[in-house]
């Protein structure tokens, strides 16, 4: 069996700039959030009804900066003039969170399961 190497095994051979092209091209690869079924988002928008009328603890995911960042806390409003749900983290921050970028949510009473 052939093992290739890829591009390594040509990089000896390319010119810096070639190698910071490379680079910018592969930048345009970066992971995109993935596409949320209607049923999903559906129980993400009840979860977070939950949270905020009973002013429960949720456990938010959401896409920023090319990556999945999770936030723990109490849903203090939701702004639909900006889209945006405002949230009283554990580590006592207001913390601004685009609805459009939520991957998932969770109240605390499931986070045990």
């Amino acid at each position: 069996m052939i093992k290739d190497r890829g591009n390594i095994k040509w990089a000896s051979m390319m010119m810096p700039e070639h190698l910071d092209g490379l680079k910018e091209y592969k930048k345009g690869f970066t992971e995109q959030p993935r596409e949320l079924t209607e049923w999903e988002l559906e129980e993400i928008q009840q979860t977070i009804d939950q949270a905020y009328s009973q002013q429960l603890d949720i456990k938010l995911e959401a896409w920023q900066d090319n990556k999945i960042i999770q936030w723990t806390g109490t849903i203090k409003s939701i702004n639909f003039n900006t889209n945006e749900l405002i949230l009283d983290t554990l580590l006592l921050k207001t913390k601004r969170i685009p609805i459009q970028s939520i991957q998932s949510a969770q109240l605390e009473a499931d986070f045990y399961d």
